[in-house]
């Protein structure tokens, strides 16, 4: 699952409660649309500009019921963050001379549609979940069943051969395989902070083998750090992540680079959390509150 409110974990996420009345499940009156995401509706998706919240809204509903995550709660989802990347400009270029791309828990894959708007060519980018009903509504929110041409698997990142085309190029069940190893971009946006350390570790591992082995391949993404990096427990304590700060990051790339023979230049930085992501934190109720931000990262191949 990719983004942007995965920040907001919380008990009852866990136990699947799809209850209106969460702190973090904003009632659609609410939604504010920026001005990107209201140009990207009217001309990608070509939905009239007084039809874009109401569409989004009720696309919303359905995503709630197929799992109530935060982020779609909150509308995080329309945070279109790769169009902020410092390295979105090296992307287009990449992509536009041939480069693939992959969103590893695209959810409604949001990026990936903009990166089509942008003009990079649908084909050469796919997407990943582990929910094949958020990839399945992402047609819906954005209208574009019959013009993209982008391959989307339902697969778990700690077994590749799970891993299946279920839109797009469906007819080679062997596509992943094909181009395991073969990504020169890899999204891991809101991915790795899922897990506990000793996942987190091997999930970064398996990216490894999945992007291209060649200099200036790149991993990028933005997770929930800290800026007091350590364990922390969610869901009643059913599970500890750690959460990062930009050096704590840095050496876990240390870590993976000697366990796979690769070197990586790490770049990352500790955001601030925007007020309407802090306000939904505050409202959860949530631990470590004031310690949290954004971990934004670029990591390149060396």
């Amino acid at each position: 699952m990719a983004d942007n409110g995965a920040a907001l974990e919380t008990p009852a996420t866990e136990a699947h409660d799809r209850s209106r009345s969460h702190a973090w499940y904003k009632p659609g009156e609410k939604l504010k649309l920026s001005q990107y995401t209201l140009e990207l509706f009217q001309n990608y998706s070509r939905i009239p500009a007084d039809q874009v919240a109401t569409h989004i809204i009720e696309v919303r509903e359905k995503a709630w019921e197929v799992y109530p995550y935060p982020c779609i709660g909150s509308f995080r989802f329309l945070d279109f963050a790769i169009t902020e990347s410092p390295v979105f400009t090296t992307a287009l270029t990449k992509l536009n001379s041939g480069g693939k791309y992959l969103d590893l828990g695209c959810c409604f894959a949001q990026d990936l549609r903009a990166l089509v708007h942008a003009g990079i060519p649908s084909e050469n980018l796919y997407g990943a979940d582990l929910q094949p009903g958020f990839i399945d509504l992402s047609y819906d929110l954005f209208k574009d069943g019959h013009t993209l041409k982008s391959t989307f698997f339902e697969g778990d990142i700690f077994d590749f051969s799970t891993f299946k085309p279920i839109r797009g190029e469906i007819s080679n069940p062997n596509l992943f395989q094909k181009i395991k190893g073969d990504i020169d971009i890899i999204s891991a946006r809101s991915f790795l902070h899922l897990f506990n350390p000793e996942q987190e570790f091997k999930a970064a591992c398996q990216i490894v083998a999945i992007l291209k082995d060649s200099p200036g391949s790149i991993i990028m993404g933005r997770q929930v750090g800290s800026f007091t990096p350590g364990i922390e427990s969610i869901s009643l304590g059913r599970r500890e992540v750690f959460r990062h700060d930009p050096q704590t990051w840095k050496e876990l790339w240390n870590k993976i680079g000697e366990a796979t023979d690769t070197k990586w230049d790490v770049q990352a930085k500790l955001l601030e959390l925007s007020p309407d992501v802090k306000d939904s934190v505050k409202a959860a109720e949530l631990a470590n509150i004031e310690t949290r931000g954004w971990l934004e990262f670029v990591i390149t191949r060396l």
